[in-house]
C-alpha cells in the first residue's frame, strides 16, 4: 500500500528507559495498567537520564487508576513531535503497579 508510513516501537517497558539516541519523531505513547494504581510517563529529548528536565520534556501520558482487576488503557497521539538528541522515558507509578508502556517513533 502506498502512502502509509511506518514507525518503530520501543517494545513494552515498565521502568525508565533510554529508547533511542539521535533524531526522530514521536508518533504516540500507549499504556495499559492493571489494578488500582495510577501511572505516568514523561518523554524527554535527551541522550541520557541525567539531562532530563522540564525544558526538554516533549510528551506526557497518565493512566488513571481503576478498580482492582480492571485494565485501564490510555493513548496519546503526539503528531510527530521532533526530538533532536534522543528519546528517554521516565516512568512513575504507584507501589504495586503493573503498568506497561510502548512508544512509537521514527
Amino acid at each position: 500500500m502506498t502512502g502509509i508510513g511506518g514507525c518503530r516501537s520501543s517494545g513494552a517497558f515498565t521502568a525508565d528507559k533510554q529508547i533511542t539516541t539521535g533524531q526522530g519523531k514521536v508518533i504516540s505513547i500507549h499504556a495499559v495498567a492493571l489494578g488500582a494504581v495510577s501511572a505516568a510517563i514523561h518523554l524527554y529529548d535527551v541522550a541520557s537520564s541525567s539531562d532530563a528536565a522540564a525544558s526538554n520534556c516533549i510528551g506526557i501520558l497518565a493512566v488513571e487508576k481503576g478498580a482492582s482487576g480492571d485494565y485501564r488503557y490510555a493513548e496519546a497521539d503526539l503528531h510527530g513531535v521532533i526530538f533532536k538528541v534522543g528519546l528517554y522515558a521516565d516512568v512513575t507509578h504507584g507501589t504495586g503497579s503493573t503498568t506497561q508502556f510502548t512508544v512509537e517513533f521514527n
